[in-house]
């Protein structure tokens, strides 16, 4: 039931951070750059309390494991005042609390940012980054969670509770920009948190394990959240010339890219990190469904290698060829279509990865 809850919830959270930074964060902007939002008050303030129980659940999930040898309460008091994730889950909520005050009594949008970070803080200094290397980790973590909550909220409000399309070209103005700094940020802190996990020559070997077809898939998803960020930042100011035309619809298609990214890091963020690939394996076995792609049973000592063929290639080809189409999707004014090829992209990108692996 848990290995279902927890990248349930996971999800839930950056999506309720997501909300919380676009909100605060599109206050700081004039309302002469942006489209008019009508956001509800009971949206935010729910997803204020979505946070406090979303990052609950894998404090559940640790004192559970310690329940049947020293009892629930022990196990309670011991997770919540001795463990990083605890401390951190008892500070998240006290900041949450008071930004639920201030959101409610409509405050100060200055405070409001203050114990947001103060809580995105409190996500770093519970991630594993944080507990391999404290300050490289928190730093890198941090930075990663607030960006991309920041552009994916954005995003949301923009997309989801915007009334009209006016200012929309000043709005594309700053946030396009805004988009290239948040995407070259997340690159690198991504960086950052990846090498200590998963080291650079280690990466095609890590495909054999769950946790490394998580990040596979995350870092494939990111390539048509690019080209969609490509299309609402460069070509829709020049769609924008024809008063018919709405921008919406692009930027749903991409906030919906962004939300499988959203899924396979929640995932990610259940799953043991391979520090040692082979005892990874040997401890707890190899990815069920890469062996069932492969046929064939995935032992140790692992010898991975990547040698594509020629209807992989066909297969890596064909994604291109899709990602293309997000382009030609957009000239005919059919962004679901498009949402289709950038999904269609990451199938056959990652089959033709995967058929490419040799064990």
């Amino acid at each position: 039931m848990m290995n279902i809850l927890i990248p349930i919830s996971e999800f839930g959270n950056y999506l309720m951070f997501s909300i919380l930074a676009g909100h605060i964060a599109l206050q700081f902007v004039p309302e002469e750059s942006k489209p008019k939002l009508n956001v509800s008050k009971s949206v935010l303030l729910l997803s204020t309390l979505g946070v406090i129980i979303f990052t609950l659940m894998p404090i559940v999930k640790v004192i559970s494991y310690f329940t049947d040898s020293v009892g629930m309460q022990q196990a309670t008091m011991t997770v919540l005042t001795e463990f990083q994730i605890g401390k951190s889950w008892v500070f998240i909520g006290f900041m949450a609390t008071f930004l639920w005050m201030t959101i409610y009594v409509k405050g100060s949008k200055y405070l409001q940012a203050l114990l947001l970070f103060l809580m995105i803080l409190g996500v770093g200094y519970a991630s594993h980054s944080a507990s391999l290397s404290f300050w490289k980790g928190l730093f890198s973590h941090t930075t990663h969670f607030l960006i991309v909550s920041l552009w994916t909220g954005i995003l949301i409000h923009i997309s989801w509770f915007s009334k009209n399309h006016s200012s929309w070209l000043k709005f594309l103005r700053w946030f396009t920009p805004f988009a290239i700094v948040c995407l070259v940020v997340i690159v690198l802190s991504g960086f950052m948190l990846m090498i200590p996990i998963v080291e650079p020559k280690d990466y095609v070997k890590s495909w054999v394990l769950p946790y490394g077809q998580m990040l596979l898939l995350k870092h494939i998803s990111i390539i048509p959240v690019v080209v969609f960020a490509f299309v609402n930042g460069f070509l829709v100011k020049k769609a924008m010339n024809h008063s018919s035309f709405n921008p919406r619809p692009w930027l749903i298609c991409e906030g919906i890219l962004l939300m499988f990214v959203f899924y396979f890091t929640a995932v990610m963020g259940t799953l043991s990190p391979p520090h040692a690939i082979d005892m990874t394996v040997i401890s707890e076995g190899a990815s069920t469904w890469v062996e069932w792609i492969l046929g064939k049973d995935i032992v140790v000592p692992l010898h991975v290698q990547f040698i594509p063929f020629f209807q992989t290639i066909l297969l890596i080809i064909m994604s291109c060829v899709f990602l293309a189409m997000i382009i030609v999707s957009f000239k005919n004014r059919k962004p679901y279509i498009g949402l289709l090829f950038g999904i269609s992209f990451m199938v056959a990108m990652y089959m033709g990865l995967m058929l490419s692996m040799t064990v």
